[in-house]
């Protein structure tokens, strides 16, 4: 049988691989740059709700929520669990959905929850 490792490097080679930097590099160089891409958009998406979310909610409540977005002033939400989701409706119910209003000014209207998987381990 035939090395892999060259085997890679021929169809590089054969299928015209422009810039070619090596396996790795080559091979993986366009999805860094996409994942780049994707993150800085995000990043862009949420400006500093992330900071206001942690700063507002309570540390235990926040520890097991994750934001998954923000889009037309609804701040998307994952809690790890249904206990989680219940005291981030009382927390959110007792004033933190109108600190966060006041202190996002304005660009988070309100939070919408779901419960999913927080972590993004394996």
């Amino acid at each position: 049988m035939r090395d892999p490792i060259r085997h890679l490097k021929d169809l590089q080679r054969w299928r015209g691989a422009k810039g070619y930097q090596g396996i790795v590099a080559g091979s993986i160089a366009t999805d860094l740059t996409s994942l780049k891409a994707g993150l800085e958009r995000q990043a862009s998406r949420l400006g500093n709700a992330v900071e206001i979310w942690q700063r507002i909610i309570p540390k235990e409540i926040a520890e097991d929520t994750r934001i998954s977005g923000l889009a037309a002033g609804v701040l998307a939400v994952i809690t790890g669990s249904a206990a989680t989701s219940y005291a981030l409706d009382r927390a959110l119910r007792g004033g933190a959905e109108g600190r966060l209003r006041a202190a996002s000014e304005g660009r988070i209207i309100r939070v919408r929850m779901r419960i999913g998987k927080v972590t993004l381990d394996p």
